[in-house]
């Protein structure tokens, strides 16, 4: 009988144990990031302003002013390395972060709690390719990110830049280096094995810090960079620019990583960077990371079980813009179109300037014009995907997908490309200029139009990047026509 009363006491007091609360998702804006996070509000603020101080430094080394205008950074801070995987289920193990640009989206996602390595070093990426767009080699990519991220800023504008990474020197002195000519030449997911990208990271950032660190080496590897991006082989640039072979290189490596590495130490400004802090719908915590995966293509199986964990999620927050946006997405992408249609028009009743609503109506009126097989009904269902878009771009003008859609919506009809067709793809090569696929449909516009020069530009950082795959076969050729046309005299 005791027993029983003591069950039935521990089960009473099992149901009214509080439930795991749902993470609180809050949003915090600055000059020039917005940061999600589902952690402690302290910690997010932290984030934001140790971001912005860092852009400040990074702007301040490069004499750039702040950002006036343009889009700010997404930064999504989530709770573990399974969050990374709800929005790239492929990330390899062991990652910390990632950045990614393309023309889906801009932005980070980075574990909340590891140090502030991987969050410098994945806004080091988005500063290079922003404010320097062109190809560069694997080993600079990673090594400019390498060295900047061990920089520091204090309140009080204390700061360091190229500070050794002393995980990077004891790595280099303890265990096997990849050989020179296949660091020059190769990217770290070359590397299968978790051995060869850590040994492609430390390498690339001593050799990084070897050639900033020195004034001569600096203009050298100007030339060298420039030589690459034309298409050099790297080994001959090497040969050229530095009269080094890759044996000689490395040793020239050994002999600076065993000496006195150099830094910087210097006074900046002090700043008190403004942070706006808000809190996100509940329906944040089941959509948000989702959100961004719905973005891309995905095999079968994954299609059929988003769809059907996004449908089952939204039942929840049936009035909610979040949740109707994803649901939304799902829907165009692999299910019933007509429903996502209806789920964005419920989002723009409560409000009618929602960007994201917005470009996903024009997408879809635009596909449902593809699909038509009525000439007349897809000039119909195009003009009213530039209705939608004209209203995201009067709501957002800094969102380069909203240009990048503008213009594929006048190919194919007459007059294509006029001079307000070459105006929006220009605004959306600057908006993005690090996203190869749009500086390669800016380029052929250009092209077309016979602005050789603009095309070029746009065109070279495309075409010499050689994981470009067919965006780079794409510029090489037009590269090529662009030539022929300045070696043929006009008549």
């Amino acid at each position: 009988m005791r027993f029983g009363k003591w069950l039935l006491g521990a089960l009473a007091a099992l149901v009214m144990m509080p439930q795991a609360a749902h993470a609180e998702w809050r949003r915090a804006e600055t000059r020039h990031f917005i940061v999600y996070s589902d952690g402690p509000e302290r910690g997010l603020r932290d984030y934001a302003i140790r971001l912005e101080r860092f852009d400040a430094l990074m702007r301040g080394r490069f004499g750039l002013p702040p950002m006036e205008a343009g889009r700010k950074l997404p930064v999504y801070l989530v709770g573990g390395f399974s969050a990374l995987r709800e929005v790239r289920p492929n990330v390899a193990t062991g990652t910390g972060g990632f950045y990614s640009a393309s023309d889906r989206d801009v932005y980070a996602v980075l574990q909340r709690g590891i140090d502030d390595d991987v969050l410098l070093h994945e806004y080091a990426h988005h500063f290079m390719y922003q404010n320097f767009p062109g190809f560069y080699p694997g080993w600079f990519t990673e090594g400019f990110a390498e060295f900047f991220m061990t920089a520091s800023v204090n309140e009080r504008g204390r700061a360091t830049i190229g500070d050794r990474n002393r995980g990077r020197q004891a790595q280099l002195l303890s265990e096997a280096w990849l050989p020179m000519d296949q660091l020059l030449v190769r990217r770290p997911l070359d590397f299968r094995n978790r051995e060869g990208r850590q040994a492609f990271y430390a390498q690339s950032w001593l050799l990084t810090h070897y050639m900033l660190q020195d004034g001569d080496r600096r203009l050298r590897l100007d030339a060298y960079l420039q030589a690459t991006a034309r298409g050099q082989d790297p080994i001959e640039a090497l040969q050229a620019h530095f009269g080094q072979t890759p044996a000689q290189l490395t040793q020239a490596l050994r002999d600076y990583l065993n000496g006195t590495i150099p830094f910087i130490e210097l006074q900046t400004p002090t700043m008190s960077p403004s942070v706006q802090i808000s809190s996100l719908p509940a329906s944040a915590d089941a959509l948000l990371l989702t959100g961004l995966n719905l973005r891309y293509p995905q095999d079968e199986a994954l299609q059929t079980r988003l769809l059907a964990d996004v449908r089952s999620a939204a039942a929840d927050w049936p009035q909610d813009p979040l949740a109707l946006t994803a649901l939304a997405q799902a829907e165009l992408a692999w299910g019933d179109a007509a429903k996502g249609e209806a789920a964005l028009a419920r989002v723009l009743e409560t409000d009618p300037a929602n960007v994201e609503a917005l470009r996903l109506l024009a997408e879809a009126r635009m596909k449902a014009g593809d699909d038509a097989g009525d000439p007349e009904r897809r000039v119909t269902l195009y003009r009213q995907a530039r209705a939608f878009l004209a209203r995201a771009i009067a709501a957002d003008p800094s969102d380069y997908r909203l240009f990048a859609a503008l213009g594929r919506s006048r190919r194919g009809f007459p007059g294509y490309p006029d001079d307000n067709d070459l105006e929006t793809w220009r605004l959306a090569a600057s908006l993005a200029p690090q996203v190869m696929s749009i500086r390669g449909e800016a380029g052929s516009v250009m092209f077309q139009r016979g602005r050789l020069d603009e095309a070029e530009v746009l065109l070279s950082p495309v075409a010499n990047n050689p994981h470009g795959g067919g965006n780079a076969e794409q510029a090489r050729e037009l590269l090529a026509r662009i030539a022929q046309r300045r070696a043929t005299p006009a008549t």
